[in-house]
């Protein structure tokens, strides 16, 4: 006799959804399917828009992501024109992506999968959450990873304009220039987690 298994909701992700199998008469596995029951709708609205919108439009698909599909956009319009942008632009917006790609990764493994990783799928299920991994890790630990979390936040949101739905990418380059203020500001947030500070340091010239 076939079988249908549910987990639903699934936990260890941002949005909603559930993953079914179906298992045939010997119980192996004959089909799954991963179900993301709302409609988003970002491919319909985003038909007919220009280009140059679609960097502050698609970022709204994630609130925990919006960096990555801000920049995907804006380098997607670049290819539409065909341009090349300049350096210092390019390495504004390396700059803010490196940033970002700190803060996702460990938002990812010590609030969406550390809980499983680090505390393991049998703890209980009112552990398993970033208060049960700091707990695990240690309060220095912890404290250092929001620390980090923190401090590239707020890079983002010097470079972006705002850290959730930045502005600072455009379709041919970036929104502004830094300053020197922010350009020390980053400095003094980035190179405590870093171990190449002389790299940071050549990076925001």
């Amino acid at each position: 006799m076939s079988r249908k298994i549910s987990i639903d909701p699934i936990t260890r992700l941002e949005g909603h959804g559930r993953i079914d199998l179906f298992l045939n008469e010997d119980g192996e596995l004959d089909n799954a399917y991963l179900v993301v029951p709302e409609l988003r709708g970002f491919e319909k609205f985003c038909e007919g828009r220009p280009v140059e919108e679609m960097p502050r439009i698609t970022q709204r698909i994630c609130g925990v992501c919006p960096i990555a599909h801000h920049m995907a956009a804006a380098k997607a319009g670049d290819a539409v024109y065909h341009v090349q942008i300049p350096s210092a632009a390019k390495k504004i917006r390396e700059l803010m992506y490196a940033a970002f790609y700190v803060a996702d990764h460990a938002t990812h493994f010590y609030v969406l999968g550390g809980p499983d990783f680090i505390l393991g799928p049998d703890a209980p299920k009112a552990e398993r959450n970033i208060l049960g991994v700091v707990r695990k890790v240690g309060k220095e630990i912890g404290a250092q990873v929001m620390q980090l979390l923190q401090d590239n936040h707020q890079i983002t949101a010097i470079i972006g304009g705002r850290y959730i739905h930045p502005v600072g990418a455009l379709v041919g380059g970036v929104s502004k220039p830094l300053t020197e203020e922010q350009r020390q500001q980053i400095l003094e947030r980035g190179r405590p987690f870093t171990r190449y500070g002389s790299f940071l340091d050549q990076a925001i010239r």
